[in-house]
């Protein structure tokens, strides 16, 4: 149902309009009428969401299809979720305003645990009960995450793995079946489509024992991926906002998954296996997205770029088609020995702005026991060779509380980022995360350190490392405990969350809102300790039923 007066609300009355005005370049718009109506939610801001290529992918896959009409919805900022609430209105999709309640299929993406308390804001702002038993007719469907499990009292439908093989799959059971009943059940027989309510699970001691209750499910129940990139829909009419978003960049996908096993990494698992696209196709895309976007700045997205097999003559071949053109290439995610070896001549030619590096771990012997092969030495070494190419700043990404680290690890991380400072003579943005040990990574069974420990280690960092010409950012801790107990929840957990959404949790995943006060309480009264999903494992788990490689 359209809402006039949402329609007609005065934009300029909150925080950040454009996160609500639609309207894009290259947004869809369509009538309802005799369609399938979905909409895709992500239970963050517009402009973290609209960063999210996921989301740009099924909006485009799904709008190819004539009989289905598939709009957006963000979280709102907390001015206009107040307004909608205080006035009696509900969230709306961006497109035509129209109510979320109103669509058959309301669908989230879950890749922030964070974000899960945002998730159930959202369900209400729409009218909607946030437990699906209550939910008569509208199926939410909940994808990009691995472990559903602290969500399945809320979610009707996961998709386990990468959706756009399944599209059509998806749309033709809704399209055959207009109850809600038939259609779970019928999703169900669909490799990928996981219904928490077709399952018992049983658990002894520190153990899960799950079982199917209805006969069509699968168990286990296994990740769908993509067979061939070069076959599969990439979205060339890219969304361009009014606005600034997250990463102001058009994202190019060159190649999934990665062929590197470091052992703290969830998201080889979650884009496993590797896969590559030819180079034809990619510029074809960076062609297409370049004439129908506006966008000068593009990112060659891949969870190791430098993995990719033909990434000289991308480069090559990719700089020529923009020459004298001042677009600019980012190239995430390059090991140490091609950016300053076989890239280094070819970095030189083309619009850069930036350079990031996944380190880790500042020692080399830290670094083989978490299986993270790059060769730090080497890149000093190499330091006239960094400074010609021109960088803005270089960006290094760093862990603590891992396993098998000391105090030695820890302060060598200050003198690494010190004499990185000193010798490259650039700007440097140094993220230091708390090791989490997150489903089907390596170490999904091990421990994750106590809350004093991290503190003192984080203590340490910060007391080591100079700040001169250093921007850094450091976890948080209680976040990330949190973020570590929700990502290895079981089912219980979506009691904890919903009282915890109750007592007024959101933006969990922002510094100025988080309450750990809110989730002490929420842990407190239902009878849960945190600290049981921090320990380690025997071996099952509460996502023991599903495979993803």
């Amino acid at each position: 149902m359209l809402d006039a007066g949402i329609k007609k609300m005065d934009w300029v009355n909150f925080r950040k309009p454009q996160r609500y005005v639609g309207g894009e370049w290259n947004m869809v718009k369509k009538t309802h009428r005799g369609k399938i109506k979905v909409v895709l939610c992500y239970p963050d801001l517009y402009e973290v969401g609209m960063s999210n290529l996921g989301l740009r992918i099924i909006y485009g896959s799904l709008n190819n299809i004539d009989d289905v009409v598939c709009e957006r919805a963000f979280m709102p900022g907390l001015d206009l979720a107040d307004y909608l609430e205080k006035n009696k209105k509900k969230l709306f999709s961006l497109e035509t305003k129209t109510s979320l309640d109103t669509f058959d299929v309301i669908g989230f993406n879950f890749s922030c645990e964070l974000n899960f308390t945002n998730f159930l804001y959202m369900l209400t702002l729409a009218g909607l009960p946030v437990e699906k038993k209550q939910r008569k007719d509208t199926i939410v469907l909940g994808g990009a995450i691995l472990n559903p499990e602290p969500l399945s009292s809320f979610v009707d439908v996961f998709f386990m793995g990468e959706f756009e093989e399944k599209t059509f799959e998806f749309v033709s059971v809704l399209r055959r079946y207009k109850d809600k009943e038939s259609r779970l059940k019928n999703l169900a027989e669909i490799g990928g489509f996981y219904i928490p309510e077709f399952y018992d699970v049983q658990q002894k001691e520190r153990r899960y024992y799950f079982s199917k209750k209805y006969k069509y499910a699968k168990l286990p129940v296994r990740k769908e991926y993509v067979k061939d990139l070069n076959y599969s829909y990439y979205p060339s009419n890219w969304l361009t906002p009014y606005t600034r978003i997250v990463h102001d960049r058009a994202q190019v996908e060159i190649a999934r998954g990665c062929p590197n096993s470091c052992f703290f990494c969830q998201a080889r698992s979650s884009y496993y296996p590797y896969r590559e696209k030819r180079v034809d196709h990619i510029l074809n895309c960076l062609e297409e997205i370049y004439k129908n976007s506006g966008y000068e700045n593009f990112s060659f997205l891949s969870l190791s770029a430098s993995d990719y097999s033909q990434i000289d003559t991308l480069i090559d071949k990719a700089g020529e088609i923009f020459k004298d053109k001042g677009v600019g290439l980012s190239l995430p995610s390059l090991r140490v020995d091609d950016i300053i070896g076989r890239l280094y001549k070819k970095l030189l030619r083309i619009k850069k702005t930036s350079l990031t590096l996944a380190i880790e771990a500042a020692t080399p012997g830290l670094r083989e026991k978490i299986n993270k092969n790059i060769d730090v030495g080497a890149f000093m070494e190499a330091k006239d060779i960094i400074k010609s190419l021109n960088l803005k700043h270089i960006k290094f990404y760093f862990m603590f509380g891992l396993p098998f680290e000391t105090g030695e690890d820890i302060f060598a991380l200050g003198e690494l980022s010190g004499k990185m400072s000193r010798d490259l003579g650039i700007n440097l943005n140094i993220s230091i995360n708390a090791f989490i040990p997150k489903p089907f990574s390596h170490f999904q069974g091990k421990p994750m350190e106590k809350e004093e420990i991290l503190v003192d280690k984080k203590r340490m960092l910060l007391k080591s490392i100079k700040r001169r010409r250093i921007k850094v950012s450091i976890a948080d801790i209680k976040k990330s405990l949190l973020e570590a107990a929700i990502s290895r929840g079981d089912r219980s957990l979506s009691r904890v969350i919903h009282r915890a959404f109750l007592f007024g949790a959101r933006f969990d995943s922002y510094t100025e809102y988080f309450k750990w006060e809110i989730w002490e309480e929420a842990f407190k009264q239902e009878g849960i300790d945190p600290r049981y999903y921090l320990e380690d494992f025997p071996g099952d788990f509460a996502w023991s039923h599903i495979r993803v490689e």
